[in-house]
């Protein structure tokens, strides 16, 4: 049984990913189960088959403790480690080859509290897992975006200490010029800084110093090396992203899992 959590800011498309993704496996004859860890999700585009709404939700949090939604969101999250042992024990009575995992839209309430690694270390257990962190597309083709979001995926892998993959989602919304631009930068990670400040997206007017330009330019590479550019609306890249969870989870191997008493 393999673990894939996806993780990223609010409005990334983690939803509708794992909803499209659930659907691949599922037509490629894997079996698979999605669990929603999200207590504050109104709706989701899929239909959880493990949901942690089952046993607490932030209407509860705000009622029961007095929270305005922000403040309910937290404690909610934070309380879902009570219940754990039944999230398990529903996964594995389905025993599926992928459990493919939804997080809450806001990623700090998840990746940078205590909470959030004990859910995916508890959650996995011994199991191979990995993390697939979405960004938009579109937010990739400004420094102003670029780079804090880089330092930000690279924070969030440091906190989990999983295998990470970024998926850069809503392609199918960036134009010809952008497309190209983002494959340039996906194709010379290191050297987006030159190309942005070529194409008159940097406008920094003082240089950072190196110790800054070396934390930047090692979330950009972390960030970019090895990214797959996905649209869950249009279903592409689905095929690639496959291929690069399986090579991190199985060598390579296509459909194959292992027993859970040989996970390591």
């Amino acid at each position: 049984m393999y673990y894939v959590f996806l993780l990223g800011p609010a409005g990334s498309g983690k939803s509708l990913l794992t909803a499209v993704f659930h659907d691949w496996l599922e037509e490629h004859g894997i079996s698979v189960a999605t669990l929603n860890l999200d207590p504050a999700a109104d709706w989701l585009p899929y239909t959880p088959d493990v949901d942690i709404r089952s046993y607490i939700t932030v209407e509860d949090v705000m009622k029961r403790y007095n929270l305005g939604p922000n403040g309910a969101l937290v404690t909610a999250v934070d309380l879902s480690i009570n219940y754990i042992k039944e999230l398990v024990d529903e996964i594995d009575e389905m025993r599926p080859n992928y459990v493919i995992v939804d997080t809450p839209g806001q990623l700090e309430v998840f990746a940078f509290r205590k909470a959030g690694s004990i859910m995916i270390d508890s959650l996995s257990k011994n199991f191979k897992t990995v993390v697939l962190f979405l960004l938009e597309s579109y937010s990739l083709l400004k420094p102003s975006t670029l780079i804090p979001l880089s330092v930000l995926s690279l924070a969030t892998s440091l906190s989990h200490k999983k295998p990470q993959i970024t998926v850069i989602t809503k392609s199918d919304l960036l134009s010809k010029e952008e497309s190209m631009l983002l494959t340039k930068l996906l194709e010379n990670p290191l050297d987006t800084l030159t190309i942005l400040k070529e194409r008159e997206f940097f406008a920094i007017s003082e240089t950072p110093s190196d110790g800054i330009m070396a934390i930047i330019e090692t979330a950009i590479r972390n960030t970019l090396e090895e990214a797959v550019l996905v649209s869950a609306i249009i279903g592409q890249g689905i095929d690639e992203l496959y291929a690069s969870i399986q090579r991190i989870l199985a060598g390579g191997e296509d459909f194959y899992t292992e027993e859970p008493s040989e996970a390591l």
